[in-house]
């Protein structure tokens, strides 16, 4: 694999059998000859060269056979519960541990169980990648009784910071950085891309793969360096840590005779830390995101009649957000009844929400959507503040703008270099074609953004004006038809939802309130 660049790393250094008789030799000799010494500025220049930050070093004064007999190695196993890192950073893979298969298997499954890559001068080792363990040598049953206790004491302490909103895994999600204290914080050149992704989502419309090809046509990488796929698009849009929780053993690895296979934990064995951190979208917009997903939003109906309730997908209960039911009694003068009411368990048995009558709740939406078109229109009229959005592109176009000035001096400065004959002209050309070749890349980059900047201004503002006429269309539409489906489709076209709340003493049958959610 490539080699990785700017992570968190320990430093492990252990002298072997051999180094100790090296030493012992050169002592005879007059010389001086130090193992430790000699790996630390080895590693140190390593993790120098590919920018790594170092956070801890471990040195094994001992040339200890088992990992019992090796503290600093155990010491550092136990570290990984508290102090996540990217890699361990070694001479060779026999510094690790070169005792029996028991203990190099314990050592090779905790690293992959903290996700730690091993790192040496030579080869980059993925502890997770199944293809990679014939490297490491496991080929026989490793001391399983050991192993769970130092898998328990990793897994307390990963829950216990879990609980206190820590991101424990070795690498954010996309669009977060991690500060000293685990805590998740926004990165400012990528939690723009993660906000769009919704905002085309849920405000525009746009599918999954609609996205993606709309985040490649800009040259946005994913997560992963690569190209946005659907699939990515749907792990962004389903994860909680945008709306600004940490929710952590969503699935557990379950370790077979020969093979491991994970499997979803129970939701009451969920480990949940609510507002733990800044959300890039507003836990609305998070949780319409996943009504889209399920289409949950779609009202349900039999195939043999017709849709009966026109709130139906967009009256919510204020008090659970449980979708409001349309119900029905016959009266004693021979109408018919109609009303909404919750359904869901925790209103009905703590009885918090008292319905209302299905006539009065309709009306009250269609003067809400008045009122809101005179808030718009006035709003129109005064000066708006740039979309953050739009703010987001420029800051990142500020960005790439300084990426290529810094590409464009590197160019000019191989001139000199070849005039000093620092490079010769096989290098000097070697460079400069892929100088030349970032410098393009960077330029579309620039060029992509630059107009994306200006649909965005262009769309901004159209929008509320659109939606204003959009409102009134549907207003007009709506009052003219009885066409229940119609309805639907039409308030869908406006409103995100409508929240209902009714207080259960309430004895007036029009004391409720709801509030609006508009698609704008």
């Amino acid at each position: 694999m490539n080699r990785p660049t700017n992570l968190n790393v320990f430093i492990y250094l252990r002298k072997s059998r051999r180094d100790i008789e090296e030493e012992q030799k050169a002592a005879t000799q007059g010389r001086s000859y130090d193992t430790l010494d000699r790996h630390r500025k080895q590693l140190f220049n390593l993790a120098k060269e590919e920018k790594h930050t170092i956070l801890n070093v471990y040195e094994e004064v001992v040339s200890g056979e088992y990992l019992d007999q090796r503290p600093k190695m155990q010491e550092m196993l136990r570290d990984l519960q508290h102090q996540p890192v990217d890699a361990v950073l070694v001479m060779d893979l026999d510094r690790l541990g070169r005792g029996d298969m028991a203990d190099q298997g314990t050592i090779y499954r905790i690293l992959k169980y903290t996700e730690t890559l091993i790192i040496t001068p030579l080869e980059v080792i993925d502890p997770a990648d199944e293809t990679q363990e014939l490297t490491f040598s496991i080929k026989s049953i490793i001391a399983r009784e050991e192993l769970k206790q130092i898998n328990k004491r990793l897994i307390r302490g990963r829950n216990q910071s879990a609980r206190e909103g820590k991101f424990i895994a070795a690498k954010p999600p996309y669009g977060y950085l991690k500060d000293e204290n685990l805590k998740l914080i926004p990165d400012p050149k990528t939690a723009w891309v993660v906000q769009m992704i919704f905002d085309m989502f849920v405000r525009e419309g746009k599918l999954r793969a609609e996205i993606a090809e709309h985040l490649n046509r800009l040259n946005i990488p994913s997560p992963r360096g690569k190209k946005w796929t659907d699939n990515g698009i749907m792990k962004i849009l389903k994860r909680e840590a945008y709306a600004g929780d940490i929710v952590y053993r969503k699935s557990v690895l379950k370790k077979g005779n020969e093979r491991a296979s994970r499997t979803y934990t129970d939701k009451n064995a969920l480990i949940i830390a609510k507002d733990a951190h800044e959300p890039l979208v507003s836990r609305e917009v998070f949780e319409r995101a996943q009504e889209i997903m399920s289409q949950r939003f779609r009202p349900p109906k039999n195939k043999t009649k017709p849709l009966a309730n026109p709130l139906a997908g967009i009256l919510k209960c204020e008090v659970c957000g449980h979708s409001m039911e349309r119900n029905y009694s016959p009266q004693r003068n021979g109408d018919i009844y109609h009303y909404y009411r919750c359904i869901s368990t925790q209103c009905r048995t703590q009885k918090t929400q008292k319905s209302a009558k299905m006539e009065y709740v309709e009306e009250a939406v269609i003067t809400g959507l008045r009122e809101l078109m005179k808030q718009l229109k006035i709003a129109s009229k005064q000066t708006k503040k740039e979309p953050v959005m739009i703010q987001n592109f420029e800051k990142i176009l500020e960005e790439k703008r300084k990426e290529l000035y810094e590409l464009e001096k590197q160019k000019e400065n191989l001139h000199d270099l070849l005039e000093k004959e620092v490079y010769d002209i096989h290098t000097f050309m070697s460079r400069q074609q892929h100088l030349g070749n970032r410098i393009r890349e960077k330029q579309q980059e620039i060029f992509a953004i630059e107009e994306q900047i200006n649909q965005e201004k262009e769309k901004n503002n159209k929008d509320l004006n659109a939606y204003v006429k959009q409102v009134e269309h549907v207003i007009d539409a709506y009052l003219s038809t009885d066409d229940v489906q119609k309805k639907n489709h039409l308030l869908k076209s406006v409103l995100e939802k409508v929240t209902y709340r009714r207080l259960p003493e309430s004895t007036d049958p029009r004391d409720f309130i709801i509030q609006l959610y508009p698609k704008i």
